[in-house]
C-alpha cells in the first residue's frame, strides 16, 4: 500500500460533493416525475416515454456513480492505485451527462421550431446539441481507452472535455433566449391574463433553467481549465445531467393549475322591524324582530391539469386568438407540448 498523497482531499472532496448533489437532484427528480405521473395520465405516449426514459436514466445514472465514489473513499480506502484509480466514471459522467443533455436540448429545439416555424434554428440548435453530447460521449470513450488515473484526465482529454462544455453553455444560452423571444411575442399578442400568466411563467422557468445549466457548465470548464492537478471539475460535473431533467420536468410540470374562488351567500329574513310579513301563519307582531343575515363561504381549489392547446406562431392578433382559443375556453388554456 502506498503513501496517501497530502492533497488527498482536494481528490477526495469533489468526489464526496459531487455525490451528495447528485443524490440531492435526484430525489427532486424523483418528485417531479411522481407529480407528473399524478398530474398528467392522458398526455401522449411520446411525451412519456421522454420522461420516463430520462427518469430511469438518471436512476442508472446515480447508481453507477455511487458505486464509483464507494470504490474510491469506501472499499477502497487508504489505497493509492483505488484513489486514483476511474473505475466506471468513464460511463456515469461524461457519457451518461452527454446524452441527457443532447435529448433536453433537442426537445427544446423541438419547441422552438414549434413556436417559431424556423427550420434553420431549429436545426442549428439541433446539430449544437448533437455536438456537444458526442463531444461528452468521445470524451468518455477517451477516457476508458487510454486514461487510467485522474491525474492523467486533464492532459489526455482537454480538447474534448471543452468542446464537450462550452458547447453545451453555448447550446443552452442559444436555447433560452430563443424560447425568451417566442414566449414573449406569444404574450403580447393574448388579451387573456390566465393564458399571459402562464406564459409569463414559462419564460421565467425556461430563462432560469437554462441560465443554471449554462452557468454549473461554464463552472465546470473553468475549474478544469484552470485546476489541472486536482478533482474541483468532478463536483459541477456530477450534477449536469440532473438539472437537465430538472429543469425540463419543471417547465412540464408548470401546467399544473392551482386556483382559489372565494364566494359569499347572503340570506336574510325580514321580521317586524323591516316590512310586515305577506307569510301565511306568521302575524305581523312576531317575535321575530330582528333580521337574520347568514354568510355562506364557499372556497374551492382545484388542482387539474391544464387542457392543452397548440403555440403556433404568433403574427397577428388573429393567430393569437387561434393559438389561445375563445374566451369561454380560456380556464382550459395550456402548453400543447405534444405538437
Amino acid at each position: 500500500m502506498s503513501q496517501i498523497p497530502p492533497n488527498v482531499a482536494q481528490l477526495t472532496g469533489p468526489l464526496l460533493l459531487g455525490l451528495v448533489g447528485n443524490w440531492g437532484l435526484f430525489g427532486c427528480s424523483a418528485v417531479q416525475v411522481y407529480l407528473y405521473y399524478l398530474n398528467f395520465p392522458k398526455d401522449s405516449w411520446r411525451l412519456k416515454t421522454l420522461v420516463y426514459g430520462l427518469f430511469i436514466w438518471d436512476i442508472l445514472q446515480t447508481a453507477l456513480y455511487t458505486s464509483t465514489v464507494f470504490a474510491s473513499l469506501a472499499s477502497g480506502w487508504g489505497n493509492v492505485a483505488a484513489l486514483e484509480g476511474l473505475g466506471l466514471i468513464w460511463f456515469d459522467i461524461p457519457f451518461m451527462s452527454g446524452v441527457a443533455s443532447c435529448i433536453v436540448q433537442c426537445f427544446y429545439a423541438w419547441r422552438i421550431y414549434v413556436l417559431g416555424r424556423s427550420i434553420p434554428l431549429a436545426l442549428f440548435i439541433a446539430a449544437l446539441a448533437l455536438m456537444e453530447g458526442s463531444a461528452a460521449m468521445a470524451l468518455g470513450i477517451t477516457i476508458k481507452l487510454s486514461v487510467q488515473t485522474f491525474s492523467d484526465l486533464q492532459s489526455k482529454t482537454f480538447v474534448v472535455t471543452t468542446v464537450w462544455l462550452l458547447g453545451s453553455a453555448s447550446c443552452d444560452v442559444i436555447i433560452s433566449v430563443c424560447m425568451l423571444y417566442l414566449l414573449t411575442r406569444a404574450r403580447k399578442f393574448t388579451s387573456y391574463r390566465h393564458t399571459e400568466n402562464m406564459l409569463s411563467r414559462l419564460i421565467g422557468l425556461t430563462v432560469g433553467g437554462g441560465l443554471l445549466t449554462t452557468s454549473i457548465a461554464i463552472v465546470d470548464a473553468v475549474m478544469y481549465i484552470v485546476f489541472q492537478h486536482n478533482n474541483y471539475h468532478a463536483a459541477p460535473v456530477a450534477i449536469l445531467a440532473k438539472l437537465y431533467t430538472n429543469a425540463l420536468m419543471v417547465l412540464f410540470n408548470s401546467r399544473r393549475r392551482h386556483e382559489s374562488i372565494h364566494s359569499t351567500v347572503n340570506y336574510t329574513w325580514d321580521g317586524e322591524g323591516g316590512p310586515p310579513s305577506n307569510r301565511p301563519g306568521i302575524p305581523s307582531d312576531s317575535v321575530f324582530n330582528r333580521a337574520i343575515s347568514v354568510d355562506v363561504n364557499v372556497n374551492r381549489t382545484t388542482d387539474a391539469p391544464i387542457e392543452s392547446y397548440s403555440m403556433a406562431p404568433f403574427s397577428s392578433q388573429k393567430h393569437a386568438d387561434e393559438g389561445f382559443g375563445s374566451q369561454e375556453g380560456e380556464s382550459k388554456a395550456g402548453w400543447n407540448l405534444d405538437k
